[in-house]
């Protein structure tokens, strides 16, 4: 990989001392660097063999659905605290030397949201709840054409392999492999005992619809950041998307390790 983009962060390397130590480390090792904004676009980061993140989960996430667009491998620097996305820790930086070479590329399936003729995409989850989050809410759900449930609950989590460690896992949902594919749906605070988190095959796709009442106000978070409102009786439809998101891993630690080490599961 010999065209390596670097996304730095401002707020977790303010002197950008890490971000000069991980470019001159590429440079070093006969790669042509370029730190580009943190708030960077898709288009930007056109080009690049491969693109080096700065930062916790979140700001990984971001970067590497961006960069997904054009099938460009992410490694992330984990300035977070868990890190379940990051490549290397702090005080293994000189693996990055070697990003051509003891590498290999670990493919996550995402999730398409189709809403009001816009799509939009997510590596973690889709999560439909009340404005106020200790209002229930009821959304209908059909998984390929046939009825599957009315949930009635605070929320209700869409979630990949890779974001079944997060509000899903929080919610009772399970931890799932995130080199799998498929679909967990979770509730969060079922109104009954009987409602509990299904998985899905990756080609299943859902039709939901807002059946509660019209003085609730119901909105559709991707990933944990913008919220999409849902009128009622408003239709959208979740499926597995054709992008996935492509993440360098320095060694093949396996997945019981990974939960042990990141999640002390």
């Amino acid at each position: 990989m010999k065209k390596i983009a670097v996304i730095p962060n401002i707020y977790k390397d303010p002197e950008l001392k890490i971000t000069k130590k991980i470019t001159d480390l590429l440079d070093k090792s006969g790669a042509e660097t370029k730190v580009l904004n943190a708030e960077c676009k898709s288009e930007d980061l056109s080009g690049f063999d491969c693109a080096v993140v700065l930062g916790g989960d979140g700001t990984v996430l971001d970067i590497a659905k961006k960069a997904a667009v054009y099938g460009i491998p992410v490694a992330g620097v984990n300035l977070g605290k868990i890190g379940y996305l990051a490549s290397v820790e702090l005080d293994e930086l000189d693996k990055l030397a070697s990003l051509d070479k003891n590498t290999h590329i670990e493919k996550r399936m995402m999730l398409l949201l189709k809403y009001r003729g816009q799509q939009y995409t997510a590596l973690n989850d889709f999560v439909i709840s009340g404005k106020r989050a200790s209002k229930m809410i009821s959304v209908s759900v059909e998984a390929d054409g046939e009825p599957s449930s009315d949930y009635n609950s605070t929320a209700l989590i869409f979630s990949t392999p890779t974001g079944s460690s997060g509000y899903n896992v929080s919610a009772g949902g399970p931890v799932i492999d995130p080199t799998l594919e498929c679909i967990a749906v979770t509730p969060v605070c079922p109104h009954t005992g009987t409602a509990r988190s299904c998985i899905y095959g990756k080609d299943a796709v859902f039709t939901l619809k807002n059946v509660s009442s019209a003085d609730k106000e119901v909105n559709v978070s991707v990933d944990g950041g913008p919220e999409l409102p849902l009128e009622l009786d408003e239709i959208i439809k979740i499926s597995r998307s054709d992008k996935y998101v492509s993440l360098i891993k320095f060694d093949n630690e396996p997945f019981a390790r990974t939960l042990v080490r990141k999640m002390k599961i």
